[in-house]
């Protein structure tokens, strides 16, 4: 399996990311991220992370960070998946954001294809090969895949009625 450089950067202001461990987060703060977003559910997070859902957030506060908690299953894409986009898109628009699920394989791409599906107006199998440029790891679930198919006939209208790319 590749390995994932953690974060690693879609877009200027969109990364995604594995679990953060301390140090990475005094090293999102460095970088000037202003926004992280938990897929990760609870118990991942405290399990995996090795953080209480308090200490995390305080410890993101502390660097300026806002914390968005927006629990996932695991090989599931998240719920409201075009909400989610929506939400991202606000929050970039104030400064770098970060999407964080557990290894960063799958509901963190997916979220970052959809993502790319809206901004870009590209097909599902574009937005994740660009994922895939940045992450090697890229690793979807049939559920997810469907998700992206959906986000893409979402936008269509709002891209034109065609997926082509703005320049």
């Amino acid at each position: 399996m590749a390995k994932i450089e953690c974060p690693y950067w879609v877009t200027p202001r969109l990364a995604g990311s594995c679990m953060p461990r301390k140090e990475d987060i005094e090293k999102w703060g460095e970088l000037g991220i202003r926004t992280v977003i938990s897929l990760a559910e609870a118990w991942e997070i405290e399990y995996y992370g090795r953080w209480g859902l308090a200490e995390l957030r305080r410890a993101l506060a502390e660097r300026g960070m806002e914390w968005i908690h927006w629990p996932t299953p695991d090989g599931y894409p998240p719920r409201r998946l075009d909400e989610l986009v929506e939400t991202i898109k606000r929050e970039a628009a104030r400064g770098a954001v970060v999407v964080h699920c557990v290894g960063g394989m799958g509901r963190t791409p997916t979220t970052l294809a959809a993502y790319l599906i809206a901004t870009k107006c590209i097909k599902a199998d574009d937005a994740i090969r660009e994922v895939e440029k940045v992450n090697p790891a890229v690793a979807l679930t049939d559920e997810q895949y469907y998700a992206l198919l959906e986000i893409e006939a979402a936008y269509r209208d709002h891209c034109g009625g065609g997926q082509t790319p703005r320049t």
